[in-house]
């Protein structure tokens, strides 16, 4: 048996801190070694003494966390130095592994306080990405070995005995738990449930693809219901499931803090999951209603962003104390409490409007964290893809605040979203990402449909391919949100129109269908021909439901007339986990031109299908300016010499001009199309802009 080793160090404790970031509160930082990479956590059968295991380039440190404000280190033991090492518990006993060799490492913490190796056992493979045991069988599973995927049995904790070995597929990280066994298939982008207790056999009961098409860590809760994924890349969002019948998995839902992000570890505990998200730190989702997930709680670990792989690694938040290790690669071992729900946002967008004199009141309901009170709100906006501008909210009565947007000269389209902080520094937006935005002006609908009709009303669809493969999946009515038939891999099937009942989509997965488009099709949904004649400056305005792998794999495009005026992005999947408004600028080809057509199509390769296009509400539009004389001249009719005269405007546009014009007569004149009693010579006394 080996001693435990000490290592000289520098041991960097945070005080305890109010809470950053959304609902979670940083208890204790540990930043001790060069690089961290997983954790996991023990709890001392004999006294209920919490602790941590913190994987590192080169070994295991074991932390009391019984105080999560004052953790203390009780050893470290050596391992190979690898980047990767992972941890998990049996007993009274820890197991680890690494990417560089060494086995199976075994650590006694049947005395937690003086940690030892136990042995490294060779007897399945030399090195392993990842270890998960089933608490409920003591089999030890080995994704990613170097031979296969081993399975062990620690009845004999020391000793352990293989009994299978998964080779079927290269699998990155799984869970076990009741007779079935969840993987994650990095490299075929797919998440798997097979039988395990039928080994040495593993029969498949069903696999789907996972938002990002790179598999990297599955997780399902207690009740075998609800299961969770990650994609290791960049703008992947967490992939949520049904799995209440795991021979039919069903995909809820997605969910991402933002678009860019790398979801790195996610585990469930009650209704929330618990990230790891790299450069965003360890994210806390809702999953009580798993169709609409949402934000509980968020603590930023990481100086780093985007889609680097730096930031938080691992996350374990089953300690029965209930607060949450993560470890973060840079910045070492957190303890974080988690206060949560952050601040929570309702707020009705607004709607267009013809009134350019403003403002347009934005109110919403803002609620902050367990305990406190908003400190700040305000809204967001822009004009025409302008500059942003901040505008302060107030608090009108109970948890109602409002701030008023300026009135815009028509035609205008403005952007806006709201966010607030409470008085811990817990924060929310409305909406989580993107903006609302309205329309200042006249709205002309050239052609709008609901597609609510007893008709398809002139909509046609077909396949194009010349392959024996190909089919015409498109449908008009009620979606099922059913996705992903047996063996397939769809994502992301709404499951309601976004107005009325009934919209059209790649396969709506009624009777006979799966809710996914095929491989190797080529088909498309055409409009009526829309005449347009007089019209400039079209817009072509829908909601969609897409989800389609990246544009390198499967192809959308939306064309009019033949001309290409939207593809989906070659650098990632689209994934959209809600109905989304969609404007775009035809008015290069539909201006004026009395034959219009618009053709949504599909085009895929091999593998990897997803749920495809999802449209409703779809219309043809110009906006103009509205010709509404608001404007209000009061004030004094006539002067004496040597008097004043006073005059107010009121519900003229913003920064409109205004002139007072002096003349010795009235014989009147014509100026910007409106008729004046003054009489020419005319002469400009003050000039200015309306407020």
């Amino acid at each position: 048996m080996n001693k435990l080793a000490i290592i000289p160090c520098l041991l960097l404790i945070a005080a305890v801190l109010p809470a950053q970031g959304n609902g979670a509160t940083l208890l204790a930082k540990v930043d001790q070694y060069s690089a961290y990479n997983d954790v996991w956590g023990y709890t001392d059968p004999a006294n209920g003494n919490e602790y941590a295991l913190v994987g590192t380039t080169n070994g295991t440190a074991v932390y009391n966390c019984t105080d999560p404000s004052n953790p203390y280190r009780t050893g470290f033991i050596p391992g190979n130095s690898s980047t990767w090492r992972d941890i998990k518990t049996w007993g009274t006993y820890a197991y680890t592994v690494n990417e560089s060799g060494g086995g199976l490492q075994i650590i006694d913490l049947s005395n937690p306080e003086q940690p030892s190796e136990v042995k490294k056992w060779t007897g399945a493979f030399s090195s392993s990405h990842n270890i998960y045991i089933d608490l409920g069988t003591g089999f030890a599973w080995f994704p990613g070995s170097s031979n296969n995927m081993p399975v062990v049995d620690l009845s004999n904790p020391t000793n352990p005995t293989v009994v299978a070995n998964y080779s079927n597929r290269y699998v990155h990280d799984m869970f076990v738990q009741d007779g079935m066994a969840h993987l994650g298939e990095l490299y075929d982008g797919t998440y798997r449930i097979v039988d395990a207790n039928s080994m040495p056999n593993f029969p498949t009961l069903d696999t789907v693809g996972t938002p990002g098409n790179f598999t990297h860590n599955v997780w399902v809760n207690a009740a075998n219901t609800v299961a969770v994924t990650t994609d290791e890349v960049g703008g992947a969002p967490l992939g949520i499931y049904d799995i209440s019948n795991p021979s039919d998995i069903r995909s809820l839902s997605t969910f991402t803090v933002k678009g860019n992000s790398i979801a790195h570890n996610a585990t469930i505990l009650g209704d929330k999951a618990y990230v790891s998200w790299y450069g965003e730190g360890l994210v806390v989702v809702d999953l009580s209603d798993p169709s609409n997930p949402s934000l509980h709680a968020q603590y930023d670990t990481s100086s780093y962003s985007g889609t680097s792989y730096n930031g938080a690694w691992g996350v374990y938040p089953f300690s029965p104390s209930g607060v949450v290790y993560i470890t973060d690669i840079e910045e070492g071992f957190h303890i974080i409490r988690i206060d949560g729900p952050p601040v929570q946002i309702t707020h009705t967008p607004l709607g267009d409007t013809k009134n350019q004199t403003g403002p347009y009141i934005v109110s919403a309901q803002i609620v902050p964290s367990s305990g406190n009170s908003i400190a700040s709100a305000s809204v967001v906006y822009s004009v025409d893809g302008g500059s942003s501008q901040s505008l302060p909210m107030t608090n009108s009565s109970g948890d109602t605040w409002q701030a008023g947007i300026p009135g815009q000269t028509s035609p205008a389209t403005v952007s806006y979203h709201i966010s607030a902080t409470d008085a811990q520094g817990a924060q929310g937006r409305h909406p989580n990402s993107g903006e609302h935005s309205f329309i200042v002006g006249d709205v002309n609908r050239i052609y709008s449909n609901d597609f609510e009709g007893g008709s398809d009303e002139g909509w046609v669809h077909a396949w194009t391919g010349n392959s024996s493969n190909d089919q015409d999946d498109w449908q008009r009515g009620g979606p099922s949100g059913q996705s992903g038939g047996s063996g397939g891999s769809s994502w992301n099937d709404p499951n309601m129109a976004a107005s009325g009942s009934m919209c059209w989509a790649n396969d709506l997965g009624g009777s006979g269908w799966n809710g996914e488009y095929q491989s190797n099709v080529d088909n498309y949904l055409e409009s009526p021909v829309i005449d347009c004649t007089g019209a400039t400056g079209v817009k072509l305005r829908f909601n969609r439901w897409l989800s389609v792998e990246n544009g390198n794999a499967d192809q959308t495009q939306i064309s009019v007339n033949g001309n290409v005026v939207w593809t989906n992005s070659s650098s990632g999947n689209t994934l959209d986990s809600s109905w989304t408004a969609q404007e775009i600028d035809i008015s290069q080809w539909a201006d004026n031109n009395p034959s219009v057509k618009v053709r949504f199509s599909l085009t895929s390769n091999g593998n990897g299908n997803f749920g495809g296009w999802g449209m409703d509400d779809f219309e043809l539009l110009t906006i103009s300016g509205s010709n509404i004389d608001s404007i209000l001249l009061t004030g004094d009719t006539t002067g004496t010499v040597g008097s004043t005269v006073s005059y107010a405007i009121a519900s003229a546009p913003p920064s409109a001009k205004w002139w007072l014009l002096w003349s010795p007569n009235l014989n009147g004149f014509t100026m910007l199309g409106q008729p004046f009693d003054l009489g020419q010579p005319i002469s400009i006394l003050f000039e200015g802009l309306a407020d």
